[in-house]
């Protein structure tokens, strides 16, 4: 789907998004920039649970959110990803609230955030950080959201997928960038390959793609920080055991 239409889309959705109780905001204690920042040393891994995401559609619909999230902190991995979005990840802030209850690692909540209301809605469904998209929002919206986050004391790393878009998530002060690596049968690194060496050594890079191997991972050790998997973890006979490889395999190579 087109990002446009996704905005469309998405914006409609938000109109059924009453008022929140804000006065129940407490700022995150979880640091997901400091969990996924290596200074392109060992990989850290990033975990997402999604039934569906836009690359990769349909993943799995009967999982176990909360047992997965468990098993997943267990087997060492850095943050956990949520996909909160219901138009094209079929999540929800219910997803996030189970998830950020049962692990102590950092919680990112995976939507499309267009107002800084979804942000506040995020916090107190306990996302320790929001995935912000450059292509979503005009870079003052872009600046907008980050601050509201920072106040909030949450991570707000932005998706970049041209030069132009890293340009501006720089110029309004992004401290970590997630680059995606997906071609239409699966992993591309041409988006990686061409933006990871224009990332100042003191911004955190975040690949995210459907890492699947191994000797897929080494060919990002000392170009980015994190790695950000989805559909092949969940997608594996044993998700808690094919994580623990790659959490193993990411640090230690």
């Amino acid at each position: 789907m087109e990002i446009q239409t996704w905005i469309a889309r998405k914006r409609e959705s938000l109109r059924t998004l009453g008022p929140l109780a804000t006065r129940n905001l407490t700022p995150s204690i979880r640091d997901f920039a400091h969990a996924v920042t290596t200074q392109r040393g060992e990989l850290a891994v990033v975990a997402e649970l999604a039934r569906a995401t836009p690359e990769e559609g349909q993943i799995r619909r009967d999982i176990q959110i909360a047992e997965l999230a468990s098993a997943f902190d267990a087997a060492g991995v850095s943050a956990l990803a949520v996909a909160t979005d219901s138009v094209l990840c079929e999540g929800s802030t219910a997803d996030l609230q189970r998830v950020s209850s049962a692990v102590t690692v950092p919680v990112v909540a995976r939507d499309l955030f267009l107002r800084s209301d979804q942000i506040y809605q995020a916090r107190l469904f306990g996302a320790d950080a929001v995935l912000l998209t450059a292509a979503a929002v005009r870079p003052d919206e872009l600046r907008a959201l980050m601050e509201i986050a920072a106040s909030l004391h949450m991570a707000a790393p932005v998706e970049v997928r041209t030069e132009s878009e890293l340009s501006i998530a720089l110029s309004v002060g992004a401290r970590l960038v997630i680059i995606p690596a997906f071609a239409q049968d699966g992993l591309s690194l041409e988006g990686p390959d061409l933006l990871l060496p224009k990332v100042p050594r003191s911004i955190t890079p975040i690949v995210r793609g459907p890492f699947g191997s191994l000797e897929e991972l080494e060919s990002l050790r000392g170009r980015a920080d994190a790695v950000w998997i989805a559909k092949p973890i969940l997608e594996a006979e044993d998700p808690e055991g094919f994580l623990s490889r790659l959490v193993e395999a990411a640090e230690h190579g």
